[in-house]
């Protein structure tokens, strides 16, 4: 029976241990003794105790920390005039990243926005990305806070570097969705060349599918981010080829629905177009045909008025050709149709756009084009362009 009562008490004692020392762990004595001397202690030996409190290892001592920025805040016009102050309250703030005190963070952002010097709110803000994970009211302040620094910089106000370097690597690090619209425009405002290569280094952080992230800017940033997130997305190693194939073709269709009033702004339009036209081409992304087309209808237009070069529209032809599809030989077909009643009229018409247009076609290999393709054989084209509308004509009979 004694034995029986043993074991019984060797169980409940094992049972009861991990709760012992889960309590000792909320409760440590000896954070305890440091947040007593901490309260009593003059500024410099405050400054002492928190030293020690780091230098001891211990993981406990976040409350500890917690009461360093409390003294701080309660005695916030020491910052501006103490730089032991200032001290105290960057090496509190390092602490707690260290330990990732998370319950700490919204003081500490009451904290930055009272605080006008650089060594401390340089080391929140990057105190911030170690313990602010997950919390969307802290990211949205990072966010909100790194937005008007952008506007600052791109109307050519002055703003603290170091900081904005922080938040931008801090936000990298926290890694939200939200962050990343704000992140590409710091990426594209005019900071140095090391903020700008921070900020495009947290792009590749942040969580979620980095070619959706790129159309979300292309649908909502400036026209002058929309063409560089399509430049960004072309030339990125973590994209597949597929992807930028989705890339150019949304950025071809918001191309077109975009109105600039600013001449400027018109040319990036052009520019975006172009590019988009161009990878497309490359990749026969045939999904992209009905922008393809509009496209296409756009450029005739812009070309007839001299708004674009004879390449621009030698591009869209030739984009045009590489879709491979009847929906694309239709619309190229028409073209030829019209460039022929021209002929026929007695006008004359560009050689290269006439070969183009007919290579294209024999490219298509599609039987709509037949008539118009033979047509040119009958009338007054230069004999290259009869050379080459015989050979599509050939190609369609053998399909």
């Amino acid at each position: 029976m004694k034995k029986y009562t043993y074991r019984l008490l060797f169980i409940f004692i094992i049972m009861v241990s991990p709760l012992t020392v889960a309590g000792s762990q909320e409760n440590d004595p000896l954070v305890d003794s440091f947040m007593r001397n901490f309260a009593r202690a003059s500024l410099n030996t405050k400054i002492q105790i928190i030293q020690d409190a780091g230098e001891s290892g211990n993981e406990n001592m976040g409350p500890l920390y917690a009461q360093a920025i409390d003294f701080i805040l309660t005695n916030s016009n020491l910052l501006n005039t103490d730089p032991i102050a200032q001290q105290l309250a960057v090496l509190a703030t390092k602490y707690i990243g260290k330990v990732k005190y998370s319950e700490v963070k919204y003081r500490l952002w009451e904290l930055f926005a009272i605080d006008k010097e650089t060594t401390v709110r340089l080391e929140i803000m990057l105190t911030l990305g170690e313990i602010a994970a997950g919390d969307q009211e802290i990211i949205e302040k990072c966010n909100n806070w790194l937005s008007k620094q952008n506007s600052l910089i791109q109307s050519g106000t002055t703003v603290d570097n170091q900081i904005v370097a922080a938040c931008v690597a801090s936000l990298g690090k926290l890694g939200d969705t939200s962050s990343f619209p704000i992140l590409f425009t710091a990426r594209n405002s005019g900071y140095s060349d090391e903020i700008t290569k921070y900020a495009e280094e947290a792009l590749y952080k942040i969580s979620g599918d980095f070619k959706e992230l790129l159309i979300g800017v292309m649908e909502k940033n400036t026209i002058r981010e929309k063409y560089e997130a399509l430049l960004l997305g072309l030339q990125s190693e973590e994209i597949s080829d597929e992807e930028k194939g989705e890339i150019a073709e949304a950025a071809l269709r918001i191309a077109l629905i975009t109105s600039a009033p600013l001449q400027e702004e018109i040319q990036i339009l052009r520019q975006l177009r172009y590019q988009a036209i161009l990878a497309l081409t490359e990749r026969e992304w045939s999904k992209a045909t009905p922008y393809v087309i509009d496209y296409f209808d756009l450029t005739v237009l812009e070309y007839d008025r001299g708004l674009i070069n004879k390449a621009v529209f030698l591009a869209a032809i030739e984009c045009l050709g590489a879709m491979r599809n009847s929906e694309a030989a239709e619309r190229l077909n028409l073209y030829l149709g019209l460039l022929n009643s021209y002929i026929e009229g007695g006008q004359k018409v560009d050689e290269q756009i006439a070969l183009a247009v007919v290579n294209n076609l024999g490219k298509l290999g599609d039987q709509i084009a037949s008539d118009n393709l033979l047509f040119v054989g009958y009338i007054d084209y230069p004999d290259t362009v009869k050379r080459a509308a015989r050979e599509a004509f050939k190609n369609l009979k053998r399909r």
